[in-house]
């Protein structure tokens, strides 16, 4: 079974969501010069530039996953052997995944509540509630989907091959 699909889209939505950090850079200088050289705030820069980082950050989850890039402390599984680190590999991707699901399940009903009631933010721009909210449980559904493959791939002992390729390369 192979999941070239899934790993096609999570780089995919990676990639968009990096481009979205650009566009929120640039939406940011705007605002600045905008402000402090015309005197003409916008009302719109620093909300937009918020609503696309918490989607950009929430997005990326399931690539870094897939690429094996979170930040992680070592001091602990650097002790054990190639058992034990699969073996610790396999329960904090199950406990992961885990995590996603319930983030998914519970985060789920404010944006659906704010949706159904009409909930805006309150701001300036005042956009819908739901735009914002709903970047939990999309960005955990995809990091519970990656999670999942990423146990098949541990498993199958796919993650091995990939990164004695990995070191060869870097060695």
């Amino acid at each position: 079974m192979t999941f070239r699909w899934l790993d096609r889209l999570s780089d995919g939505i990676a990639w968009i969501a990096a481009w979205a950090l650009f566009v929120v850079g640039l939406m940011l200088g705007y605002e600045v010069i905008a402000r402090y050289f015309f005197n003409a705030p916008t009302i719109w820069a620093e909300e937009m530039s918020r609503i696309l980082m918490v989607w950009a950050v929430f997005m990326a989850g399931a690539s870094l996953m897939r690429k094996d890039a979170q930040i992680r402390v070592t001091i602990l599984t650097d002790l054990l052997g190639p058992g034990g680190k699969l073996v610790a590999r396999l329960v904090s991707l199950v406990f992961v995944v885990g995590v996603s699901a319930l983030l998914v399940r519970y985060g789920i009903k404010d944006p659906v509540s704010s949706l159904e009631h009409g909930r805006t933010t309150g701001t300036m721009l005042d956009p819908p509630a739901w735009i914002m909210q709903a970047s939990v449980p999309a960005g955990f559904a995809l990091v519970c989907v990656q999670g999942l493959v990423e146990i098949v791939r541990t498993l199958r002992g796919d993650r091995a091959a990939e990164r004695s390729a990995a070191d060869h390369m870097a060695g």
